[in-house]
């Protein structure tokens, strides 16, 4: 999907609708209509604290779901955020990041990852809403995910994170008999620490199924009441 060049950008821009992974060790990996790519971007730091947080522009996906999307001119090498909420935020609307390139990571894109899913399990509950950490890509696939909200449990609220596949001898997940259930689960009373141990919990699944941390992607839904 082609859409108008936004005030601010080259003319001759060609900008198409492209989800986009997390921003883990200065690299980020967009998915369009026409494939994906790995890149680096020149303020990881700026375009991560943007993602996760309910302020860019979303698209449905199945499942009553929503990912976040950007506007990509990949032969420029040019990333463009759009406020979800127009005029809701004085930072966020057409702010354009610069991309290369994907380079070696001068940190740990593991914690990078950690540190942001736990951010955007913290900004989600503020919003009533899940998340679900899936392979990205316009058509992924069921499972691999790992999915974190907080529910309503006879008056207490429960911070519940769900993955499959079982993730195994992690140290982190409790490990379960290997009788062939698709999943497994932890929850406790929602706190400020419960809600930040979502990052490690969700990192430590998404280890377990050999890929790296640009290969995934959040959607996020909405609680029910």
């Amino acid at each position: 999907m082609t859409n108008d060049v936004p005030a601010g950008l080259e003319a001759g821009a060609s900008l198409v609708t492209a989800m986009l992974s997390p921003v883990s060790g200065g690299l980020v990996r967009t998915w369009t209509e026409g494939g994906t790519r790995l890149w680096s971007v020149d303020d990881p730091d700026g375009l991560s604290e943007l993602l996760g947080r309910g302020l860019i522009a979303r698209v449905s996906v199945p499942d009553d779901r929503f990912r976040e999307t950007v506007l990509l001119d990949a032969a420029a090498g040019t990333l463009l955020v759009q406020e979800r909420i127009p005029g809701a935020t004085e930072n966020t609307r057409d702010r354009a990041f610069r991309l290369g390139d994907p380079v070696r990571p001068e940190r740990n894109p593991w914690t990078d990852l950690d540190d942001f899913l736990a951010a955007a399990a913290a900004s989600a509950v503020e919003r009533d809403e899940y998340w679900v950490v899936e392979l990205g890509g316009w058509a992924a696939p069921h499972e691999p995910y790992c999915f974190f909200g907080v529910v309503d449990d006879e008056g207490e609220r429960v911070a519940v994170i769900e993955t499959a596949p079982v993730p195994r001898d992690t140290g982190v997940w409790p490990e379960v008999p290997d009788d062939g259930r698709p999943g497994t689960s932890v929850s406790s009373p929602a706190s400020e620490d419960t809600i930040e141990a979502a990052g490690i919990f969700a990192v430590t699944a998404v280890e377990s199924w050999g890929v790296a941390p640009w290969d995934v992607a959040l959607s996020f839904g909405h609680r029910a009441p």
